[in-house]
């Protein structure tokens, strides 16, 4: 599909010429940055679509969505309005697919990770050290191998990819300090969507808890430490019970987006063209705020509480990634069995990564705002 907005070349030349941004990221939330949409010609009454997704109001994304709901309802002159159901009040986090699918909501957060065997290649990021420790690098390198890899599994399920906000990888929160591989044998660990394979090969015993529980799990000692990031540490308050954060950055993880491709597709061209063009920037900035700000700030977080940031040495860090790297090609190994390319998959992603991770915060965001991919697919 073309895309029916100005060229990219054009919109480069709005934004060299623009003075310099603090925050480019939170400047083009606001509407202050040109993101090459067209004139909104479309004259008839306001069209309102569904946004559902299963975030609670602590969490660091909540801001986020309803700053992004009024940029695209003044970018279309409030012909295209977005109503949000949070909390996973229109659809649960287990049924974004078929919420989405079946037109409960237009576009809303869908998780491959519940998708069982239905969507493997999309559940690469889930494998240890495959996630690069910059999230927005993680971010872009998912939409460039989405049309590849991604975006025939989000077909058979019925929708349309519409993006990937990539979190940090996975540290440890901890009720006793983590400083060696052995330290983990035989932990009860917390943790969502996080591989059985990854576990065992890490020796803990895994205990599938919704994220409000974890807290109360680690003070009553069901679980001993949690497999997440800071912007779930912090904000669901774990780091006041347990006292030891160990930086492992192991498996990716992130929240997807989908949407409903007849909705979409029915919009006038002007309008789809808002929505599309939004989706990769909405991510990156995503990725930015969740993955690197938020964790920068929670670093005072922890010291306030009296928490010990621990650093792997690095010996212990190879031995991590030696004992993990079987579990990447088993995986792999198994895929391709089936005739999935998911060692091309892997590499894909490697060269994505050595494409982008030199580049600035600020180069990233840049380029989802000027040069985005799978832009209206």
């Amino acid at each position: 599909m073309k895309p029916l907005f100005k060229t990219l070349a054009a919109c480069a030349t709005v934004l060299a010429a623009a003075p310099a941004l603090a925050d480019l990221g939170a400047d083009w939330l606001a509407g202050k940055v040109s993101n090459g949409s067209p004139t909104i010609n479309y004259a008839g009454p306001p069209i309102e679509i569904k946004y559902g997704h299963p975030s609670p109001p602590a969490s660091v994304f909540v801001p986020l969505t309803q700053a992004n709901i009024k940029r695209i309802a003044a970018q279309s002159n409030g012909k295209l309005l977005v109503k949000e159901y949070g909390s996973g009040s229109l659809f649960s986090a287990k049924d974004g697919f078929k919420g989405v699918r079946t037109g409960v909501g237009e576009w809303g957060v869908c998780y491959p990770t519940y998708e069982g065997r239905g969507m493997p290649l999309s559940r690469v990021w889930e494998q240890p050290y495959v996630t690069p420790t910059n999230p927005m690098v993680a971010t872009r390198v998912a939409q460039e191998v989405a049309t590849k890899y991604f975006l025939p599994e989000f077909k058979k399920q019925g929708v349309a990819w519409g993006s990937y906000v990539a979190f940090q990888p996975s540290d440890i929160l901890s009720k006793k300090p983590i400083r060696k591989l052995e330290d983990l044998q035989g932990l009860k660990v917390g943790a969502q969507g996080f591989s059985p394979e990854v576990a065992k090969a890490l020796g803990v015993a895994l205990v599938n808890l919704t994220y409000p529980e974890l807290y109360t799990a680690l003070q009553q000692g069901i679980i001993d430490a949690v497999f997440w990031v800071d912007a779930g540490f912090v904000p669901f308050k774990l780091h006041e019970v347990a006292k030891y954060h160990t930086a492992l950055g192991l498996t990716g993880g992130g929240a997807w987006t989908c949407y409903n491709t007849e909705a979409i597709g029915k919009l006038p061209a002007d309008l789809q063209q808002v929505f599309y063009r939004g989706l990769e920037p909405f991510a990156m900035n995503g990725a930015k705020v969740t993955g690197i700000d938020f964790s920068a700030k929670a670093q005072e977080a922890y010291k306030a509480a009296g928490v010990e940031m621990i650093t792997l040495a690095p010996a212990e860090q190879k031995k991590f990634r030696d004992r993990l790297q079987p579990v990447v090609d088993a995986w792999a190994a198994e895929l391709e069995k089936d005739k999935l390319p998911a060692r091309s998959l892997l590499a894909d992603i490697q060269a994505g990564i050595a494409k982008y991770e030199k580049m600035s915060n600020d180069e990233l965001m840049k380029l989802a705002i000027e040069s985005p991919v799978n832009v209206g697919r």
